[in-house]
């Protein structure tokens, strides 16, 4: 009953969305066509409505599909109507008389004004960065070094990014990142999202969106912003395509290819992607590990031989230019080979002896695909209105299995002095439903145009999860289900939104307000073999978010704004579920069926000067903060010293940080961006018996590119980044960061593009962090495959050329838009 009742409201505010949108459809207008000589449709010419008292301007329009136009709300008068044309003489109306009704004038026929221009190639270098009023764009394909790049590592080099050891994603120092693909969130974090975004090659991209604020029309998750990944879409007419393929040679060879297709026309675009890559990824860790008086080394060495594929398939039909309804598909298999070999020396350290090794070798793999199937409709008309619909169905499944055998041995790794061996099996599958709508309206107030935009939208989402972990024990090559270690957990988050948000801009000021509510239900039931406390998981909570936004331009060059944001995270589903996942027999995860979620308060200033340096402060405040914990306790079964991580909610965090962003232009062949940050976090908790965390870190770091153009067709490119601190969960960071070098080559008038680079040049992009509670004191470091060289090669077929009448047209621009975050 708590679905049906939760679901009226929106069902009502959805239904009053779409009564505005068929009353703006349906008001009294004034319709005409503009013909060529032959009698064709002249799309795309300027449309002005004049008085015929004065000839003063009333309205203003852009003819459409076939040479369509309408113009709408326009008082009783007498008028005459005015066209101009690219390639076309300026044509008049007669004068005619307007009461109020639906009036369609006689077709207009545009004569030739003899000076038709010839089409041209566009040929456009973005900028890499590029700073808007709410967030910071990142152009992939305006750097080589980011080719043959995978998804995670394009948000390593994004300004303001960083990935932890256990490649957790964080902006700005803060953790609990919503990361999105086109607009829409991704079920999955941590691990699971790690290996998703490695699916996807930098090849599909466009661009990386740092949204740090956001406002009540995006989603309440996330406290410490948006990143969003925007894929490509081709807006040329005709038909087109990429074709691309690469080799890297790091610590073993790695190879991939990528394909896209589109054709668009008037009417429809068709338009699809597909990747594949091969190779394998080594990544050795260590860690010293100290409790009391004893002592654990561990040297790891993980290997994973990666073979993803993904691919995406949409269409897009506009019967004309208000309407455009589109159907997307995407979705990818993920099927690596996983092994592992570890060593651990266990000792006293006072006597700083070894007693005893521990061998471990974890071999196993993984099937993970993911599919999804989004309906979207879209409604805008030429004064600003806007009514966007989507309905998604996604379906994710992983399965891994691991095998791992134990030997404990002498200290000279002679005599094997005890063996013991186990299986897991941990098949997952999430469901994901959820309809959204949002609305935008455009008015004119305080004298000016179109300056006033107020929206209001809802979301309803529903999350069914269902995990699974079976615990084998293995003797005599003989499995045997461990009861006190299996169970299935099966999760349920039901979540009903809705917001209002208004934007106006008044003389030198801009005011932006916004509410979001949202009302969410979850419940989880652990399924064990054997009875077992903290089962159940049952609560509903609503919860309201505002946002707001001041903006004042001091002068053309001087800007100044103000920001507040209120957020929620809530805990992964995989995080809830009291399962051990095993590294070895000393090490592993377990879930917390008790995370409470955590809010967070978010206050950022920002300065904009010249247009150019971009500077922001931000202070947050988190309530119940969540994060990985170290700990240690004695394994009741095996009476053994265990070592395990757990995501627990700490009592606060408060969060100071500052950010600057701004281009380097060195000479005319020699461009350079800086990004520059610092943060200062304290986080507090109290666990009892002597578990007080009271961290107090301070971090930062920067990311720079500097390209060289050393001639029309060749360009080199340096770029780093370097951090030099802060906290991963309660685990401390020590410094690390890496250097790339490329040159990018256009062959074929523009047609091919070759790209070579070598990247981690100095061979330090390793980490390194260490945390302690009570008596456990850990040291860790480790590194990643980040030395490579890399070679792409790139070639574009099909229609690359575009009259200039098709660039300057509000049809373009709309689909700009819808590629943005409309698919």
């Amino acid at each position: 009953m708590l679905l049906h009742h939760s679901l009226l409201p929106f069902r009502h505010f959805a239904a009053f969305l779409l009564f505005l949108s068929f009353q703006t459809a349906f008001a009294q207008k004034i319709s005409g066509r503009l013909l060529d000589a032959s009698g064709v449709g002249q799309e795309f010419a300027t449309i002005t409505l004049l008085s015929a008292r004065d000839s003063a301007l009333v309205k203003g329009a852009v003819s459409g599909e076939q040479g369509l136009f309408e113009i709408e709300n326009v008082p009783a008068g007498r008028y005459f109507v005015r066209t101009q044309l690219l390639g076309f003489q300026p044509s008049q109306s007669d004068v005619f008389e307007y009461n109020r009704t639906d009036i369609a004038l006689p077709p207009l026929v545009l004569k030739p004004s003899g000076n038709q221009l010839q089409e041209i190639t566009v040929v456009a270098q973005k900028p890499l960065i590029e700073v808007n009023a709410d967030k910071l764009v990142f152009n992939v394909d305006a750097s080589p070094t980011n080719t043959g790049l995978n998804a995670l590592e394009l948000l390593r080099k994004s300004p303001g990014v960083s990935l932890d050891q256990d490649e957790n994603v964080s902006l700005k120092g803060r953790s609990n990142v919503m990361v999105q693909i086109n607009g829409k969130p991704t079920p999955m974090t941590g691990q699971d999202l790690a290996q998703y975004l490695k699916s996807i090659n930098s090849a599909d991209v466009e661009a990386i969106e740092i949204i740090a604020t956001p406002g009540a029309k995006y989603e309440a998750e996330g406290n410490a912003g948006i990143i969003n990944l925007r894929l490509k879409k081709d807006k040329r007419l005709g038909t087109n395509g990429t074709v691309s393929l690469g080799f890297y040679q790091g610590i073993t060879p790695k190879g991939d290819a990528a394909i896209t297709l589109n054709h668009r026309d008037r009417k429809i675009n068709l338009f699809g992607s597909a990747s594949v890559f091969r190779g394998r990824w080594d990544n050795p860790m260590q860690s010293t590990n100290i409790v009391g008086s004893r002592l654990y080394n561990l040297r790891t060495n993980n290997y994973r031989y990666a073979r993803p594929q993904w691919g995406r398939f949409g269409v897009d039909y506009a019967p004309n230019s208000r309407h455009t309804f589109g159907a997307l598909f995407n979705g990818g298999v993920f099927f690596p080979d996983l092994w592992s070999k570890s060593r651990t020396e266990i000792g006293s350290l006072a006597q700083n002896s070894v007693d005893s090794l521990l061998i471990a070798e974890n071999d196993g793999g993984m099937l993970n695909w993911n599919a999804n199937v989004n309906l979207n409709y879209k409604f805008a008309d030429q004064k600003g209105n806007q009514l966007n619909i989507d309905a998604d169905y996604g379906m994710f499944r992983d399965s891994q299995t691991i095998f791992n055998n134990n030997y404990y041995r002498d200290p000279e790794n002679v005599q094997t002095l005890a063996t013991s061996a186990f299986r897991t099996d941990m098949p997952r599958d999430i469901i994901i439903q959820s309809v959204k709508t949002d609305y935008e309206k455009t008015l004119s107030l305080f004298g000016k145009e179109k300056n006033t935009h107020l929206g209001a939208g809802g979301k309803y989402s529903d999350v069914d999860t269902d995990n699974t972990f079976n615990f084998f024990k293995v003797s005599n090559n003989a499995e045997n289900l461990d009861p006190d270690r299996s169970n299935t957990f099966v999760y349920n988050e039901r979540i009903v939104a809705a917001y209002v948000n208004g934007n106006t801009q008044a003389g030198k000021f801009s005011v932006q307000v916004g509410l979001r509510m949202e009302n969410t239900d979850v419940d989880g039931n652990l399924t064990a073999y054997k009875p077992v406390d903290d089962k159940t998981v049952d609560t509903t909570y609503t919860s309201f978010f505002p946002s707001a936004a001041l903006g004042y331009n001091v002068s053309k060059n001087h800007q100044i704004n103000l920001t507040y944001r209120r957020s929620v995270d809530r805990p992964r589903y995989q995080d809830l579920n009291p399962f051990e996942l095993r590294l070895d027999e000393l090490s592993y995860r377990r879930g917390n069926p008790f995370i409470r979620p955590q809010f967070t308060h978010t206050l950022e200033l920002g300065w904009s000067l010249f247009q150019r340096i971009h500077l922001s402060a931000n202070y947050a405040r988190t309530l119940n903060a969540f994060t990985n914990i170290a700990d240690q306790e004695i394994d009741p079964l095996s009476g053994k010293q265990r070592f395990y991580i757990q995501v627990r909610n700490l009592a606060t965090r408060d969060n100071w940080g500052f950010n600057i962003n701004t281009p380097i232009p060195i000479a005319k062949w020699w461009n350079g961006n800086l990004n520059a940050f610092y943060n200062y976090s304290i986080n507090k908790a109290d666990y009892g018996a002597g578990r007080i965390v009271d961290l107090r870190v301070s971090g930062g770091g920067f990311w720079t590119q500097q390209t060289f153009t050393l001639s029309k067709t060749l360009t080199a490119e340096a770029s780093g980044w370097y951090n030099w601190g802060g906290l991963w969960g309660a685990y401390v960071q020590r410094p690390q960061g890496m250097m790339d070098v490329g040159i990018s080559k256009r062959l074929w008038d523009g047609a091919g593009t070759l790209r070579v680079s070598f990247t981690d040049v100095f061979h330090t992009a390793g980490w390194s962090s260490y945390t302690r509670v009570g008596e456990l004191y850990i040291n860790a470091k480790g590194a990643w495959e980040g030395q490579q060289f890399k070679i792409n090669m790139t070639y574009r077929f099909g229609n690359n050329n575009l009259q200039s009448i098709r660039r300057r047209s509000t049809g373009a621009d709309d689909e700009s838009k819808r590629a943005s975050g409309g698919e």
